[in-house]
């Protein structure tokens, strides 16, 4: 059967969460067929729990919603639990022509959602519809990286090896990732670098003002060469540059998505996660990468070992879309 067939027109709902939006385009990108990005912008019903929104797309702005009109796809993809009834109102506008691809748990309801997708860490029950995956599908490959590689060259490229690229996070609905967290992770990185090498640093939208000011007075004593982008700059994203430049990966452990974007590039990946502040299911999450041999420890790590660290890169993406295609599109 022709994959490419006219009939089978793919929806992705991008929302204003990165996170999600780089689930969703991964997927889409490993299906190898054209697709249609749909971006949304939700009003304030989004913040009601599904149980009460059912099947709507009353709670994305009044301009969104025209954009939902026939011909219906064959294949939705969102990603969050505001998506879920984006995706189950296409379902019903088709008369249940349209599949419903949901990434992560959309709460309740579910069972008309056509295949679902959640991380094995969220330990989510059982499911006929539900499928486990170990890391946050995305749109890392090779491609990507290597064009990364020739657009930061100027940038990167003059920076001492090993280049270590230093991805942090910030406070999650749980706990408070602090200034103090900074000073910590800064010494153990000076630490294993030993006055070598060169430090690529970014922030988050979660990291802190107080932070950021922090990430600043800790470059300041540096004895090493630095490049440092956070959010508030207006310059161009330096991510998938360090990405590329990088011979290993620092990530505070709040972000599953970051470390399997780490992940998908084969990248040596160092995860920083003080006990105090860490969630138990990210713990989990951690302690996977690492018993599978694609992450340490930033404590545990010795700059000598970087050379025997290699594994094959893992980006739950395609399998995804593997599944996704043998399904509903191969027929």
């Amino acid at each position: 059967m022709n994959i490419n067939n006219k009939n089978n027109i793919i929806w992705l709902l991008l929302d204003d969460r990165a996170g999600n939006c780089s689930q969703v385009l991964g997927i889409g990108k490993a299906l190898k067929i054209k697709y249609i990005i749909k971006k949304i912008r939700y009003n304030k019903l989004s913040r009601f729990p599904n149980i009460i929104l059912q099947n709507t797309i009353k709670h994305i702005n009044a301009n969104d919603r025209k954009q939902f009109i026939a011909p219906w796809p064959k294949i939705v993809i969102g990603c969050g639990r505001k998506s879920a009834p984006i995706g189950l109102w296409i379902k019903e506008q088709s008369n249940n022509y349209s599949k419903y691809i949901q990434i992560m748990w959309p709460s309740y309801p579910y069972k008309n959602i056509d295949m679902i997708f959640t991380p094995l860490h969220d330990n989510i029950r059982k499911k006929n519809n539900l499928k486990r995956i170990e890391t946050s599908p995305n749109t890392i490959d090779t491609k990507l990286l290597s064009e990364s590689h020739i657009k930061w060259k100027n940038k990167l490229q003059p920076l001492n090896k090993p280049r270590v690229a230093l991805i942090i996070g910030g406070n999650t609905k749980k706990y408070e990732f602090d200034p103090m967290h900074i000073k910590l992770l800064f010494k153990k990185i000076n630490t294993i670098l030993n006055n070598r090498g060169s430090i690529m640093i970014t922030s988050s939208r979660r990291t802190s003002i107080d932070c950021i000011n922090e990430i600043k007075k800790e470059i300041k004593k540096l004895k090493v060469k630095s490049y440092f982008w956070n959010t508030n700059d207006k310059t161009s994203n330096p991510y998938f540059g360090y990405l590329a430049y990088s011979d290993l990966v620092v990530v505070t452990g709040d972000s599953v998505s970051i470390c399997s974007e780490v992940c998908a590039s084969g990248k040596p990946l160092l995860i920083y996660a003080p006990k105090n502040i860490t969630m138990k299911k990210h713990a989990f999450f951690h302690k996977m990468l690492i018993e599978k041999g694609i992450a340490k420890y930033l404590e545990n790590f010795n700059i000598k070992d970087l050379k025997n660290f290699n594994y094959k890169p893992i980006n739950e993406s395609y399998n995804i879309a593997s599944v996704i295609k043998n399904k509903y599109l191969l027929q």
